[in-house]
């Protein structure tokens, strides 16, 4: 099992050396080494298994990324917007999963235009929805793949019965420019789970419904194409599942303060670089990371190297409770594990990626959304 001391040890020392330019703190920086071997760890996993790894784009939201998971053995690329397919497809990847029940006609005519050049599929749960789909790729003379999801538990979007789905796979099979492609479950209500024994047992009880799905849709005419669901820290439990086609892993490239605890076997490979703006012993070490650089939504961010625990985080600054005799010292840079790793990306225009010690590369941070500063 790899080490976390080691990989804060490495972020740690990129804190020390400075990209090209000048950049300026709080900046994302990148352990390359540590994030392509994430990649194959993860890729290395799933050679061989009926199931294949369909990375979630909107973890990292970098094309050039993606492109390594994808030849590292990914079947395809997961995105969360139609932004992240506009951007994947601009790319060259020729297969991406919308797994995300999008109804604005805007974002779909975007989705239907990528579907011009690449294979799409998305995920509707309501005849509204399926018909707003239609209209577009009709509109763009296009087709479009649809999953039908299904609540399994998150009680976000999906139809909530086996009956529900059916009858959803019989309408939109009536609609031009759609073709049925099968089924989406998402578990996230139970990604959290500490004890990983539990949150396995947990995922098998929320698909048990999914094999009568499958068995309804069959006797129904239905040829099942794709089964699509997981995540990073359900990779083996849903990925094991018979019946399952696409796991929709996302967080394990990079990692973040919140994973760390629920995969150890992945390294925390991205960290927001920050200078200490204040340090007085007996009072919060300060540093200028804060909500606007950083987000706190999931999960505490963490100082590696240090013994603390953070306290507070504001615009522009986070607080941190130091307990161990080390402190960084006034205008020392230091490395921040985001506490979530997903919606911090999304603050930045681009991460910078090192190599041991030594900047090697900027990271292109190109599947934000366009409305996105």
């Amino acid at each position: 099992m790899t080490s976390h001391n080691h990989s804060y040890a490495a972020l740690s020392r990129i804190a020390s050396v400075d990209p090209p330019g000048g950049i300026a703190t709080p900046f994302l920086a990148v352990d390359l080494d540590a994030m392509e071997r994430n990649i194959r760890r993860m890729a290395e996993y799933f050679a061989g298994r009926r199931a294949s790894v369909r990375p979630h784009l909107k973890h990292h939201k970098c094309t050039e990324i993606a492109l390594l998971q994808l030849a590292a053995g990914a079947s395809g690329m997961t995105c969360a917007t139609s932004d992240e397919v506009a951007a994947a497809v601009g790319a060259g990847i020729s297969d991406v999963l919308l797994a995300n029940v999008v109804t604005d006609r805007a974002r779909l005519a975007s989705v239907a235009a990528a579907a011009a050049k690449a294979a799409v599929t998305i995920a509707v749960d309501s005849p509204e929805a399926a018909e707003l789909a239609s209209d577009a790729a009709v509109q763009h003379g296009v087709s479009l793949r649809v999953v039908v999801e299904v609540d399994i538990g998150m009680r976000r979007s999906g139809v909530t019965s086996a009956d529900e789905a059916v009858a959803l796979a019989k309408h939109l099979a009536l609609l031009p420019g759609l073709v049925f492609w099968g089924v989406m479950a998402y578990e996230g209500h139970l990604v959290a789970i500490e004890d990983r024994a539990q949150r396995s047992a947990a995922v098998r009880e929320a698909f048990a419904m999914i094999p009568e799905l499958l068995a309804d849709l069959d006797r129904a005419g239905f040829k099942v194409r794709m089964v699509t669901g997981g995540a990073a820290s359900t990779f083996e439990s849903a990925g094991n599942l018979p019946f399952m086609t696409d796991i929709q892993t996302g967080a394990y490239v990079l990692m973040d303060g919140a994973y760390s605890r629920l995969l150890p076997e992945f390294e925390p490979a991205l960290a927001a670089i920050s200078t200490v703006a204040t340090s007085r012993p007996g009072r919060p070490l300060v540093i200028d990371v804060g909500a606007k650089r950083m987000s706190t939504d999931w999960g505490d961010p963490m100082l590696a190297g240090y013994q603390a625990t953070r306290v507070a985080t504001s615009e522009e600054h986070c607080r941190f409770l130091l307990s161990g005799t080390s402190r960084p010292q006034v205008g020392e840079r230091v490395a921040v594990i985001p506490g979530h790793s997903c919606s911090t990306v999304s603050f930045h225009r681009s991460m910078f990626g090192f190599r041991g010690n030594r900047f090697e590369r900027v990271l292109r941070v190109d599947a934000r959304d366009q409305l996105a500063c």
